[in-house]
């Protein structure tokens, strides 16, 4: 596949990329660490800075996968978590997660500083709004709940932002920033004292003590899996955090908004800004969720997200899109941990709910102090052992029915022996001899053909039109055209297919 048919994104198309070996023989540290996002490469850190030596070893290149597609905003306003969470688990654990998101939020603006990080940081307050009747009850029990909770927050009627709102809860003292930049410079500061960064290394097998690669391997007293979703089938997360993706777009703002937004009602529309080097202020702007794969829901959620960024905001033509995805746990809380309560299991963190710059982080600060045998008290919270079936057992029900589903048919939107059919730049799941069949004619016309059935469970894929990749609706692995694999939990590529081209 030509790297010009994937799509990237704003934040890895502005953002350098410092270059790491590629892991090549055996090597021996305390702790391996599997994936270079905001967890591990966080969690890289601060094992150093307890006098651990760690091996952080990333598929591709650091900081360019879920954390590079995220709008980076890094605060503890994250709409209206917390009276879910004091529903389902108590104030007194609803008032540890606001603890760990404060937290995460001051440890990387101390890491920004302690290490000179250049990474466009800015302060700003984040808002939660509401323009709907029906939903300003619940942004004020928001707000009665979260000032309880000792955070920073206070209720208002007004914005700056050019339309009127009913409600709207602001956070203070809250930060932006350029999270490619933030990552690449945070992993540079790892490397020496026996500690490793490894690039373009993907894990291909793992034990509780050792992981694999194509070309070496380390062995280490603990591995964290800090890959989105544990990788295979670890912990069994993949029945109790499911995937779901949004849209993001990137647009140059002539008028420019004091904060960072997001809506209470659905489809829910977020909005930040980054000014880069030349002073020029963009919008960054997420919209709708729906399930990865799904093209139809993707291509509304991408129109209504424009739609609503030209309608409201002075902007320039839409310069960048992409396609975010992250997991939500059944219960509404992530998981972070051991991932069994049986000895040898992996360290885990997963179920961030597209709020993972300090979700991510704070999770740092608990595998950190769990792999160097120390307890940390918002694992009351985190648990990743935690069973909660009266929490979650409708989601899980709801998700479970929709993977059935993929399971038979997926997304299949084709007849037989329509290969002919697909226009330049076009993609199609179809049957051919029987099998299912992911096809893709690239814009020089030629066909790119793999099956359809991801190797992680058995799923049919679907095509994800905006970043030109196959994406699994299940458990949310990636594949690009040719079928290999960009972040799973799959660690095998999409199985080759021929295809007859019509003379």
């Amino acid at each position: 596949m030509a790297k010009t048919e994937q799509n990237d994104g704003y934040w890895n198309a502005t953002a350098a990329s410092p270059n790491f070996p590629t892991l090549a023989g055996d090597i021996e540290v305390d702790i391996a660490i599997v994936g270079a996002g905001i967890v591990g490469v966080t969690t890289a850190r601060m094992l150093k800075n307890k006098g651990q030596t760690v091996a952080l070893i990333e598929a591709g290149r650091p900081g360019r996968q879920a954390t590079g597609k995220s709008t980076a905003k890094v605060t503890s306003q994250h709409g209206l978590t917390y009276q879910v969470l004091e529903q389902k688990f108590g104030r007194h654990c609803a008032g540890l997660y606001a603890e760990a998101q404060e937290s995460g939020l001051r440890t990387i603006l101390g890491l920004i500083a302690r290490h000179g990080i250049d990474c466009d940081v800015e302060a700003r307050p984040a808002w939660v709004y509401t323009c709907e009747e029906a939903h300003v009850a619940a942004l004020e029990k928001e707000a009665d709940i979260t000032r309880l909770l000792g955070l920073p927050s206070s209720l208002s009627h007004t914005t700056d932002l050019p339309f009127d709102v009913l409600a709207a809860l602001r956070f203070d003292q809250q930060a932006q920033l350029h999270p490619v930049k933030y990552l690449s410079g945070l992993a540079q500061t790892i490397p020496g004292e026996g500690c490793h960064v490894f690039q373009n290394s993907r894990v291909t097998g793992w034990e509780p003590t050792r992981v694999e690669t194509a070309q070496g391997s380390v062995k280490a007293r603990h591995v964290v899996m800090a890959t989105h979703l544990p990788l295979g089938t670890v912990g069994g997360y993949y029945t109790r955090a499911f995937p779901h993706a949004e849209p993001v777009i990137a647009a140059r703002l002539s008028q420019v908004p004091d904060g960072m937004y997001v809506s209470v009602e659905q489809p829910r529309h977020s909005l930040r800004t980054h000014r880069n080097a030349a002073g020029e202020v963009y919008a960054i702007a997420s919209g709708g969720r729906f399930k990865p794969g799904d093209t139809e829901q993707e291509r509304h959620c991408m129109q209504d997200l424009e739609h609503w960024l030209g309608t409201h905001f002075a902007t320039g033509p839409v310069e960048h899109r992409w396609i975010n995805e992250d997991y939500a746990s059944v219960d509404s809380a992530p998981y972070v941990g051991w991932s069994s309560s049986i000895g040898g299991s992996y360290l885990v963190a997963t179920g961030f709910a597209a709020w993972g710059i300090s979700n991510g982080t704070a999770a740092a600060m608990i595998l950190a102090d769990l792999a160097t045998g120390q307890d940390h008290r918002w694992l009351e919270l985190f648990d990743a052992k935690r069973v909660k079936p009266v929490a979650g057992g409708r989601e899980f029900l709801k998700e479970s029915a929709e993977i059935a589903s993929h399971l038979v048919g997926g997304y299949l939107s084709r007849k037989p022996g329509s290969c002919e059919e697909l226009a330049s730049g076009e993609a199609a799941i179809m049957k051919i001899d029987g099998h299912n069949t992911a096809v893709y004619r690239d814009t020089g016309g030629a066909l790119h053909a793999v099956s359809a059935v991801c190797p992680h469970l058995g799923c049919l894929v679907g095509w994800n039109e905006t970043d030109r990749t196959w994406d699994c609706p299940c458990h949310g692995s990636r594949f690009d055209l040719n079928g290999e694999v960009i972040h799973g939990p799959a660690t095998q590529p999409l199985a080759g297919r021929h295809v007859d081209k019509p003379a």
